[in-house]
């Protein structure tokens, strides 16, 4: 049975409570749907990431600035701070990159790219907000060295590329003793 309002105009019968009573539950409602989507679009937005530990990936560029040393997609040569040597089959260069990235997203694209170039890790430091990795292969050593700027994920990125030679006869120096 529905029911109707009867009476005067001020007479603020049951209908008058019924009307407001579907009005709360209707707001109530429209509370849980908005909450529901709120929780929905934090679930989407913490599960975006591509790796488990929820940091984006980045592609290297197409065309690298330097051979066998990968560039993250975003990335531009700053030219006044880069410089480059080739002499015969040796080569020296300091290149200096900018974009936008978080720190920790640019590390593992080092991490994982520089092995398919044939490089191999041989350290990791993290001073004072600078990270740097220092890959090895078979006649050069390259360090990157990744600082952040502090304005929106904005980063740099120092290549420092040169001759390596590491003979197996002899072994590693050692630092002198005070």
């Amino acid at each position: 049975m529905r029911a109707t309002r009867t009476g005067s105009a001020g007479g603020g019968g049951s209908a008058d409570r019924i009307g407001q009573d579907r009005g709360i539950r209707r707001g109530a409602w429209r509370l849980k749907f908005v909450a529901g989507l709120a929780g929905l679009a934090a679930v989407v937005a913490a599960g975006c990431g591509d790796k488990g530990d929820g940091l984006k990936r980045i592609g290297p560029r197409s065309t690298p600035y330097l051979t066998g040393v990968p560039v993250p997609e975003g990335f531009s040569l700053v030219e006044k701070n880069t410089e480059d040597y080739e002499s015969g089959a040796q080569r020296w260069a300091r290149h200096l990159y900018r974009g936008h990235a978080e720190q920790a997203v640019v590390r593992n694209f080092y991490r994982e790219h520089m092995p398919l170039m044939g490089w191999t890790r041989v350290s990791e430091q993290y001073v004072k907000g600078t990270l740097d990795l220092r890959f090895e292969n078979a006649s050069e050593s390259c360090t990157v060295q990744i600082a952040p700027t502090g304005f929106f994920n904005r980063c740099t990125i120092q290549v420092v590329v040169q001759p390596f030679s590491r003979n197996s006869m002899e072994p590693p120096a050692r630092r002198p003793m005070p």
